[in-house]
């Protein structure tokens, strides 16, 4: 089950414990699941000291380092115009940015420098195929740029640079937040599982393959699009968890058939994230008890 939690060996929850490095991954709709993860840590009496995400967890990360609580996030949630996010015909996207940096600047400061917790978010610079990390300066140009899905969203330039979505290189940004300075690192995953399956629909005879090419394939192409960023996505992940992990990792078991377009079931994935995280943090302070109980005796 993906919400089951993992553990780093060599750091266990201590009681009294009061601040954590929280890193939030991409995953689009999907991480609405954060917010529901962060009323998790807030009941636990667990504050943030920094923020390191990617693409719709460093939109998250944003909004939460500038002072929004739950109840805030949820509210911006319901009142964000999706409808005018869309912007047709900017080169380099399906999808123009000017929408999505239109709708963050309704509610978020202007720089990095203004939030109350530091925030770090991944990008890639697409020309140079770099990993970027960006963390003073322009804010919601910065969240544009790593949310701009290759092909989806067009690129953002910035500093000299054509910026893409993080989530090419370091979806789940770890080893960024260890950067940040302290201990220990909670990490929130919900990128879509890479072995969903895509519905295909077979060619079929004669006719049926002339009805098909009189109709629109955008749908099953789009997939088949997100799902071949999907797997390399996943990979790459690994790889990094395995060589930075984090002391504690929680994967909210959304299910593969919630698209990362779907925002229209942000509730059902805020609830989720709670779950899922609450479940994490009591199972990682049971152990911590064990392993307190086994050293006394």
């Amino acid at each position: 089950m993906r919400s089951e939690p993992s553990h780093r060996e060599g750091w266990a929850y201590r009681e009294g414990m009061q601040e954590v490095l929280l890193v939030l991954g991409g995953g689009g709709a999907r991480g609405f699941a954060h917010v529901g993860a962060l009323r998790a840590l807030e009941e636990a009496g667990l504050g943030v000291r920094a923020i390191a995400g990617c693409s719709f967890g460093a939109i998250v990360g944003a909004f939460h380092a500038a002072g929004a609580d739950r109840e805030r996030m949820e509210a911006v949630a319901n009142e964000v115009r999706y409808e005018s996010i869309v912007s047709l015909g900017t080169p380099g996207g399906v999808i123009g940015g000017e929408g999505i940096e239109r709708e963050l600047a309704r509610f978020l400061p202007e720089r990095f420098e203004d939030l109350a917790i530091p925030l770090a978010v991944t990008a890639v610079d697409v020309q140079r195929g770099e990993l970027v990390i960006l963390r003073e300066g322009p804010l919601v140009p910065a969240l544009r740029a790593t949310s701009a899905l290759p092909g989806l969203i067009a690129p953002m330039h910035l500093d000299g640079r054509w910026l893409v979505d993080g989530g090419m290189l370091n979806n789940l940004p770890v080893d960024v937040a260890r950067t940040l300075g302290g201990e220990p690192v909670i990490a929130i995953d919900v990128a879509v599982p890479a072995n969903r399956t895509v519905d295909i629909p077979d060619a079929g005879n004669a006719w049926v393959r002339m009805w098909n090419a009189l109709r629109p394939q955008r749908a099953t192409a789009l997939a088949l699009f997100m799902k071949s960023f999907d797997v390399p996505q996943a990979l790459i992940t690994q790889m990094r968890l395995t060589m930075s992990p984090p002391d504690l990792l929680v994967r909210p078991d959304l299910g593969s058939d919630f698209g990362v377009e779907q925002v229209g079931r942000r509730d059902e994935a805020i609830a989720i994230g709670y779950e899922a995280t609450r479940a994490a943090l009591a199972t990682w302070r049971e152990r911590a008890g064990d392993e307190v109980s086994e050293e006394e005796t």
